[in-house]
């Protein structure tokens, strides 16, 4: 099951995205789980 959640990105961040076209919701995903990750050990 996943959440959906809200965030804010400056201007420049959307362009850059878009320019390199990411899947922002995966890359979210991925830091928190290095983070989570990172913290437990």
């Amino acid at each position: 099951m996943a959440t959906r959640k809200t965030i804010s990105i400056r201007d420049d961040q959307e362009e850059w995205i878009q320019d390199n076209h990411l899947n922002l919701s995966s890359f979210v995903q991925e830091k928190l789980d290095e983070l989570i990750e990172e913290r437990e050990n």
